[in-house]
């Protein structure tokens, strides 16, 4: 019988007397004592990865834009104290094309980017240089901060009647019901000061728009853009779906 195999250790180190050789058997001897496991220290240890999703997992995106998730404070860059002509002026980026239009058919001044690719620096230039307040879904833009300071507002909700509802109340804009339908929802422009009669639409679209003829039996007044050449017709029905915007600044 080899005699280094009757030491056992018992105690704190283990549950059971389990045989150890003659090495092992002195080191634990020496040490034994001062060898103890922390309860975290019995646990598998998880992989980097997964500590690292645990880890932020819980963090809240909102919490870390607070500063952009209230309501709207400061100077709005079309002001007369900024430089500005004092008219409202806005840049919707790709995340809210859908509400440069709405903004358009309350007679808002609403461009969108020159480029269709979405080059954030770019965007921000034009926002920039035109004096205009950013609109945007996408908080990524938030790291340009630096580059546009209170110039960029991201929208919380989701349907355009809503968007439009919260930027006419964020900013405080006064819709009056001349405003309504007198821009392009094409392209931001301005209608000409009176309506086209038939014929006169009829020859504005030549070779650019086709216009029904239900549409020109009709005997319906005709608008057309100063910059696009876009013609329109039915402003009464459109006019009515935005009066509603009317009386939210009081």
């Amino acid at each position: 019988k080899d005699p280094s195999m009757d030491t056992f250790v018992s105690g704190p180190l283990c549950s059971q007397t389990i045989p150890l050789d003659e090495s092992l058997s002195e080191i634990t001897g020496k040490y034994g004592s001062k060898i103890l496991l922390e309860e975290s220290d019995k646990r598998p240890r998880p992989s980097r990865m997964r500590a690292k999703k645990q880890t932020t997992s819980h963090l809240n995106p909102k919490a870390k834009n607070a500063e952009y998730v209230d309501d709207w404070q400061g100077a709005v860059p079309w002001g007369i104290s900024k430089g500005g002509d004092g008219f409202p002026k806005f840049l919707c980026d790709v995340t809210v094309e859908g509400l440069a239009k709405y903004l358009r058919c309350v007679g808002i001044d609403a461009a969108v980017p020159h480029s269709k690719k979405h080059v954030n620096r770019k965007l921000i230039g034009q926002a920039l240089w035109d004096k205009r307040l950013l609109l945007t879904r996408d908080a990524k833009l938030l790291r340009y901060k630096y580059l546009i300071e209170n110039q960029i507002y991201i929208v919380k909700s989701l349907v355009k009647d809503k968007q439009l509802n919260e930027v006419i109340k964020t900013f405080q804009l006064k819709i009056l019901e001349d405003q309504i339908m007198s821009r392009c929802t094409k392209c931001n422009g301005r209608f000409t000061q009176r309506p086209l009669t038939t014929e006169e639409a009829i020859k504005a679209a030549e070779g650019f728009q086709k216009i029904p003829d239900s549409v020109l039996n009709k005997n319906l007044e005709f608008w057309l853009c100063m910059h696009c050449r876009q013609v329109y017709w039915e402003f009464d029905s459109a006019k009515q779906k935005f009066r509603k915007f009317c009386d939210l600044i009081e």
